[in-house]
């Protein structure tokens, strides 16, 4: 059941279906892209290298442009897991706390949000 859930909440690309139709796409775009320059008269060799040179650096340079946007957003696997490793271990300190630890560091956080917004420095 989980794993149905996943699918229904994953975005486009991570999935089996969403890469072969990436493929499928990509390999339409090829054909197509050859067709095209066979029916405006190149040669039928050259056509094959230009949408070759044209497929495998469109898709080198798109690759390399997602890598750097999702490093710039710091959406890299090793920084996700980071993230969720970090928030596992504050929700495990949190149900460790007492009642009145609990009420104390409510207390101190809406302190530090009252000098926050008076403009004092928070050591």
């Amino acid at each position: 059941m989980t794993f149905f859930l996943f699918l229904l909440q994953a975005p486009f690309g991570y999935t089996r279906k969403d890469v072969l139709l990436i493929g499928l796409g990509v390999t339409v775009i090829g054909i197509g892209l050859k067709s095209g320059l066979e029916f405006a008269g190149v040669d039928p060799l050259q056509a094959g290298n230009v949408v070759q040179l044209v497929l495998v650096l469109g898709l080198t340079v798109g690759w390399i442009f997602t890598y750097i946007f999702r490093v710039s957003k710091k959406e890299m696997t090793y920084a996700q897991q980071l993230r969720d490793y970090e928030n596992k271990v504050m929700e495990k300190r949190l149900e460790g706390l007492t009642e009145a630890e609990l009420e104390a560091l409510l207390e101190q956080v809406e302190e530090e949000k009252r000098r926050l917004a008076s403009g004092e420095q928070v050591n």
